[in-house]
């Protein structure tokens, strides 16, 4: 899909990106190479790249918390996606938002029961992909982090 993005970057464009679901068998220096090439990809256009670390799965423990390598995106190979993310956020001087701090903190709050709503668990006892209303809450967290951090103007951004 790449090859599709790059080429539509404008200067000033904000390239918001998001590696990690479908990384299951893919090793950390793949994994890492992947968004650094994404990341200089942007950069080369003109565009202003932000990486966004992956929501997280719907996985609780029995003490009603999302603490282990399931809910956390860490992959078959041990490789903890969001810890990748973070560093080549550091190392690479790019905006940061911990999406998968937010949806955590938020998907625990909402417990076992509440946080249903957020995914496709009713419809296909999916924990993974989010429901229309999931994914409209998440991108709301990142819309929220994005204003915050003054990477897009405030009034152009839509609320609700």
């Amino acid at each position: 899909m790449w090859a599709t993005v790059q080429p539509r970057i404008h200067r000033g464009d904000l390239v918001l990106i998001q590696l990690a679901h479908n990384d299951k068998t893919t090793d950390e220096a793949t994994y890492r190479a992947n968004l650094e090439a994404l990341v200089a990809g942007a950069r080369e256009k003109g565009g202003e790249p932000v990486l966004v670390t992956p929501i997280v799965r719907r996985w609780f423990n029995a003490d009603g918390t999302l603490n282990n390598g399931t809910a956390l995106l860490v992959n078959g190979l041990g490789v903890d996606h969001p810890a990748v993310v973070r560093s080549v956020a550091q190392a690479r001087d790019v905006p940061l938002i911990d999406l998968t701090a937010k949806t955590r903190t938020l998907v625990e709050s909402l417990g076992v029961e509440g946080s249903k709503a957020l995914y496709l668990y009713t419809e296909k006892r999916d924990n993974t992909h989010t429901s229309v209303h999931g994914a409209t809450v998440y991108a709301g967290l990142v819309r929220d982090e994005l204003v915050a951090r003054h990477l897009v103007p405030e009034g152009l951004v839509r609320v609700g």
